[in-house]
């Protein structure tokens, strides 16, 4: 298995929670016992290849390495202290994927939180949590792609939150039971696309984004399968709106810049029969001077709703 994950990069460093007696040289034969020794010992563009076990740590990321699981349901990070479970901390080029973040942690944290980061890959993780927490993915940087991520838990901000963050790839997800299952918060030009969405109180969650590209998601179960928060020119094109409370509803701000429409188009909605359009319900909120201004009802339209649910492919998770 350890075979399969070495790459040709300048160096390959392991770690195995077995290894308890030392010595601790980061070797095939010695490896660290510790991931945050394998981190720190790593150079630009190393890979770090963790073994199968259960490491109760918290971790920062400052180099650009590629951080290996042998696979993701038996490398199991689980961290007791009150801290991030992982931070990336502006770093490019860098790969994490084959791991499952379990907090049992009452300290309400984000799980993984990335701080300027360019043109990494996030994939293949599990995170978990029983226990109320933030938000179980940041995303600041640009250009990153966020991939086969199953996300489960008492998140209340968000599964996936983009944060002043554009130009990223958020990819065949499954996000169950957060307050939104992908948050995009001021973050432009994303691509948002064959992710599942189920149960959480907002499907995919809007705020002041703009363009991004949110198609072929499975909305499903939601409380409010999409809000649109004084966001514009965002492409909603084929996705499955499927038994949410509400299927999607914006807000509006009249001010230069806040007013264009979002381009709804090809959804499918389990609530709509025919093929008249489909009215997605909003508000205009018309600010005042004097007071906090006024809301008047407002609309925009799915000119073109598909008639059956689309059968969504990717990958599996």
């Amino acid at each position: 298995m350890l075979n399969s994950l070495e790459t040709q990069e300048s160096n390959i460093i392991y770690v195995d929670d077995d290894n308890i007696s030392g010595p601790w040289e980061g070797s095939r034969a010695y490896p660290f016992q510790y991931i945050q020794d394998g981190i720190d010992a790593a150079s630009e563009m190393d890979t770090v290849v963790v073994n199968h076990g259960v490491y109760d740590e918290s971790l920062r990321i400052s180099t650009s390495i590629h951080l290996n699981g042998l696979d993701r349901e038996h490398t199991i990070i689980s961290s007791s202290n009150s801290s991030e479970f992982l931070i990336l901390d502006g770093i490019d080029h860098s790969i994490i994927t084959n791991f499952t973040f379990s907090c049992m942690n009452h300290e309400r944290l984000d799980i993984i939180r990335m701080r300027d980061c360019n043109q990494c890959t996030i994939s293949h993780l599990n995170i978990f949590s029983e226990i109320i927490q933030r938000s179980a993915l940041i995303v600041n940087g640009s250009s990153n792609i966020i991939s086969q991520i199953s996300i489960k838990g008492r998140f209340i901000y968000a599964g996936i939150e983009l944060y002043y963050t554009n130009h990223n790839s958020i990819i065949n997800n499954s996000i169950d039971s957060c307050g939104a299952g992908i948050l995009v918060f001021r973050s432009h030009d994303n691509m948002i696309s064959f992710n599942e969405l189920t149960n959480n109180s907002h499907g995919i969650y809007l705020e002041e984004g703009n363009q991004n590209q949110l198609t072929l998601n499975t909305i499903k179960e939601n409380s409010q399968g999409l809000f649109s928060s004084y966001s514009v020119r965002n492409n909603i094109e084929k996705n499955n709106f499927i038994e949410n409370d509400e299927q999607a509803k914006l807000t509006k701000l009249l001010k230069i810049g806040f007013l264009p429409s979002n381009n709804w188009k090809n959804n499918f909605w389990d609530d709509h029969h025919g093929f008249l359009i489909k009215p997605i319900p909003g508000l205009l909120y018309v600010p005042n001077r004097y007071l906090i201004g006024f809301f008047f009802p407002w609309l925009e339209f799915d000119w073109h709703p598909a008639a059956d649910p689309y059968d969504m492919g990717g990958d599996s998770l």
